[in-house]
């Protein structure tokens, strides 16, 4: 069977490169198999798992979000905002989890010193044209 390169690609990182023999992806209509020496695809992959086999024969399990998928002679591509390995799923998760809580938290803070910021601005003017009326 012949081989093709293939590559997931996240805003952040490429989570896999190398070249494959055949990959297994979730999309709305089910799970669909690709291999070598198809015609140039696009198409939507779904939230779910998905494998990977690689030239030597070893399976590859991951995740996703979700994204898009291009197949062409070259190569292929998956285009999602998260992938992980099957087996740290679940640590990669947490820690996305985490820092989406810490950018929350950071957000509700910054607007809370906007807010306070504000309201002494506000006060400070108040107290100018009450000094400039007494004049």
């Amino acid at each position: 069977m012949k081989s093709f390169h293939f590559a997931i690609l996240t805003p952040r990182e490429c989570v896999y490169e190398g070249e494959i023999l055949s990959l297994v992806l979730p999309t709305e209509d089910g799970q669909i198999g690709f291999l070598s020496c198809r015609e140039e695809t696009v198409i939507q992959v779904m939230a779910g798992d998905f494998r990977v086999t690689d030239e030597a024969g070893g399976t590859h399990l991951f995740e996703t979000d979700g994204g898009v998928f291009r197949i062409t002679r070259e190569g292929a591509n998956l285009l999602c905002g998260a992938a992980y390995h099957k087996e740290e799923a679940a640590d990669k998760r947490r820690e996305d989890a985490e820092r989406l809580e810490a950018d929350r938290q950071r957000q509700e803070k910054s607007l809370a010193d906007y807010k306070m910021t504000r309201l002494a601005l506000m006060r400070a003017f108040e107290k100018i044209k009450r000094s400039n009326q007494g004049d």
